[in-house]
């Protein structure tokens, strides 16, 4: 059996993205198995169709949809890139709080940081320190 014929009932050709519709990560990103190795659906479909991703890189999702597929949706960038793209894009955080003025902190490494969720975090963490 090919690859391709391995994952092509896994996946659905939309008309924009290609979603992985099997197994996926906590994160959203769809995996597999290889050579009894997890890899990440769009690693394994990018080299499959396109070639090697060169030593150094990863995967940039330029749909911003981690589920998804699609070559041509798909960049190899280095890390540094991808991060910089990924908070230039992102308008909430993981919780879905708007990361706006207001509620948007710039954390000592240079990363935006929803307020909202700092601030739960914060409460969390003295919640348990009182309770020791």
């Amino acid at each position: 059996m090919n690859a391709y014929a391995r994952i092509e009932d896994k996946f659905t050709i939309g008309d924009a993205c290609w979603d992985w519709t099997a197994a996926k990560t906590a994160g959203g990103y769809g995996e597999l198995t290889v050579d009894s190795q997890m890899t990440y659906a769009h690693r394994f479909v990018y080299e499959l169709q396109v070639g090697p991703i060169p030593d150094g890189l990863e995967i940039d999702h330029l749909c911003r949809n981690k589920g998804c597929v699609r070559p041509d949706h798909l960049e190899p960038v280095t890390h540094q890139e991808n991060g910089r793209r990924a908070a230039t894009r992102r308008s909430h955080c993981n919780r879905n709080h708007p990361l706006v003025d207001g509620n948007l902190s710039i954390d000592n490494r240079g990363r935006r940081e929803c307020l909202t969720c700092k601030r739960r975090r914060g409460r969390e963490w003295a919640r348990k320190r009182s309770t020791t």
